[in-house]
């Protein structure tokens, strides 16, 4: 935010100085009183004060060097000065007096955190100098929260009157703000992207990524890191962004220049997370594990991180299609996690047994008994009953080919209220198959391709089935 207000202010008093025509002499009146504050010559300033009592530019030239020196009180008395002149002199006041007294008042105001008086005085400045921007834009920064519509028509309406200021970058900047992210988008995509700043890009690319336009994000962001190449910000949008569209390689690259080449970087779970699916991605299993590792014996990370590291090694080792490893490392993350374990996280321990009888056929029986224990304990959660039982269903089918023993659980789903059609399509092609082939009983199997035929009405296996019926 600093960056951004500094930025914004400096770009104000530049493109602003034309239109308010600010003497020179006026600018050394606030470095002269900026150096008497500092010396604290008292009577320095108040000689100033009078050289000046006619002149409410210079006025608030002073007030301006009391609010940069945080002396708000003094800063409001010179401001009120210039005020009253403004006031009682309504003729001699250009509009300049006007505008600078109303935007140095409000500025005031703001400083004193009164939002309502700040915001008034801004919008007087709006009406004393149509063509001076810093009262739109300093109305529309103070309003852009409680009032986004409206700072947005007032971004719109310095457009009419100065059509030569960079106006959608402020309305961008505002609509960021306000937590806008199509409008900002909108915005931003009217500038060129040479004509930002690294903090405007980096807040393009994450409306952009926010709103799912993920390609859009990482072309902004890759190119903020052309003229900002260590913002974290832009590393971590261009990593993320990477690692959503699958370019493993160089979310890698962009992970590690987050990591260890970025300014006031603070690395988070997300970070780590993406970048051990970044590691996997690549078929990087090695490096993925040894981050891992380094992540769950690291006694300074909360428990959540470490839990987290735990179930991302057990999956690596499945990953790597190593489920001698994976087995015992889904069990240590289990016992780890406890109650916090979920029943997805029981259901893919009792796959890896699965997916190790397939790998081992000799030991295949031992593993498929095992991940029947598994999916038996997890059929006592109501929430994963169904699930559990077609899982059971698939492991009996695995032990005996199709001959009976899965027919029990394939009856459960049938029977259970508003199964999942992909569950009950299998159950009913099992017992299709089971009556059919195994008891030779294709009168048994029609009820089952009747039902199929139902849910599924182009089956090929139904329709064979039903073009049997007597």
């Amino acid at each position: 935010m600093k960056l951004k207000n500094l930025f914004i202010g400096a770009l104000m008093t530049v493109i602003a100085a034309p239109a308010m025509a600010q003497a020179p002499a006026i600018d050394e009146v606030q470095k002269q009183a900026a150096e008497l504050i500092k010396a604290g010559n008292a009577d320095g300033l108040k000689d100033l004060e009078k050289e000046n009592k006619k002149n409410p530019t210079a006025l608030v030239s002073i007030a301006k060097a009391y609010l940069a020196a945080q002396d708000i009180a003094k800063a409001e008395a010179t401001a009120q000065k210039a005020y009253t002149f403004i006031s009682e002199n309504p003729k001699k006041a250009t509009a300049q007096d006007n505008c600078l007294t109303y935007i140095t008042l409000g500025n005031i105001a703001s400083a004193k955190n009164d939002a309502g008086n700040a915001v008034t005085w801004y919008q007087q400045a709006m009406y004393a100098d149509p063509q001076n921007p810093d009262g739109y834009r300093l109305y529309a920064t103070a309003t852009s929260k409680s009032d986004p519509n409206g700072a947005i028509a007032a971004i719109e309406e310095l457009r009419k009157n100065r059509p030569d200021y960079p106006v959608d970058l402020i309305a961008a900047d505002i609509a960021n703000g306000a937590g806008k992210p199509q409008e900002a988008i909108k915005y931003y995509s009217k500038v060129k992207l040479s004509d930002m700043q690294p903090y405007q890009i980096g807040a393009f690319a994450t409306n952009l990524y926010l709103t799912q336009n993920v390609n859009k994000a990482v072309e902004v962001a890759e190119y903020g890191l052309t003229v900002a190449p260590r913002s974290a910000t832009l590393n971590r949008l261009a990593f993320w962004g990477n690692t959503d569209l699958k370019q493993w390689d160089k979310a890698l690259k962009f992970a590690d220049k987050l990591f260890y080449e970025s300014d006031s970087v603070k690395i988070s779970s997300d970070d780590y997370g993406r970048k051990i699916n970044a590691l996997r991605g690549a078929e990087l299993y090695d490096e993925a594990l040894a981050e891992l590792n380094k992540l769950a014996n690291d006694p300074m990370m909360p428990k959540a991180d470490q839990l987290f590291a735990l179930k991302q090694i057990a999956q690596t080792y499945s990953d790597k299609e190593d489920y001698e490893k994976a087995i015992p490392a889904y069990e240590k993350y289990l016992v780890a996690a406890g109650e916090k374990a979920s029943a997805t996280d029981i259901a893919a321990f009792g796959q890896q047994y699965m997916y190790f009888a397939q790998q081992q056929p000799a030991k295949k029986a031992e593993m498929l008994m095992k991940a029947d224990e598994v999916f038996a304990k997890l059929a006592q959660n109501p929430d994963a009953k169904e699930y559990a039982i077609y899982k059971r269903a698939q492991v009996a089918n695995a032990m005996d080919g199709g001959k009976g023993l899965a027919k029990p659980y394939y009856d459960q789903l049938i029977a259970t209220p508003n199964c999942n059609p992909a569950r009950l399509k299998e159950a009913y092609l099992y017992n299709i198959s089971y009556f059919g082939n195994v008891k030779n009983d294709i009168n048994a199997a029609i009820p089952y391709a009747e039902k199929l035929a139902e849910i599924d009405p182009e089956n090929p296996v139904a329709k064979q089935v039903l073009s049997l019926k007597e």
